[in-house]
């Protein structure tokens, strides 16, 4: 099958997807609060109103280090830099400069990143990867079968009509 352009300008970045077998392995080690990050392709960081805001240090330059932990998995740290400035006659304002992740390890050893050589995971790969654990041993015909019930059954509930196509 022909590549993409994008395709190819990623085999030329170097970048990898990972297989389909070792999505599933990760899946199968990692935490449901893992996952979820992973499935939703973001942490869930607290805002500013919800943890206040609290320096934990001073970085080379002078700009003052925040660090907040994800409140879903815990293993992810955004470390923000940020800068205050007093303009004459003016309160001081703070901006936020930069930004980065820093991964810690969970107390178990679990790891947020998957074992380095594996590839990319997206979150759909993840996402596919629950979903079939999750329906394994049901059968597709079932499923449909299972599906068109519980169309018509909703259908009937509220009076519409369930024909598509």
């Amino acid at each position: 099958m022909p590549t993409s352009i994008q395709g190819e300008q990623q085999a030329e970045a170097g970048y990898v997807r990972a297989s389909d077998a070792d999505v599933d392995l990760y899946v199968d080690r990692v935490s449901d609060e893992v996952l979820a990050c992973r499935e939703r392709g973001r942490h869930l960081f607290p805002t500013i109103r919800e943890a206040g805001i609290h320096f934990t240090g001073v970085d080379d330059d002078g700009l003052l280090l925040r660090r907040l932990t994800c409140t879903c998995c815990t293993l992810a740290v955004r470390v923000e830099k940020w800068e205050g400035a007093r303009r004459r006659g003016q309160r001081t304002r703070f901006h936020r400069v930069a930004s980065s992740l820093e991964y810690r390890t969970g107390a178990e050893g679990q790891t947020y990143l998957a074992p380095s050589g594996r590839g990319h995971m997206t979150p759909r790969q993840i996402g596919d990867s629950v979903a079939s654990k999750a329906l394994a041993g049901q059968t597709v015909a079932a499923l449909r079968k299972s599906a068109a019930r519980a169309a018509a059954e909703s259908a009937r509930a509220t009076g519409t009509s369930t024909k598509t196509g």
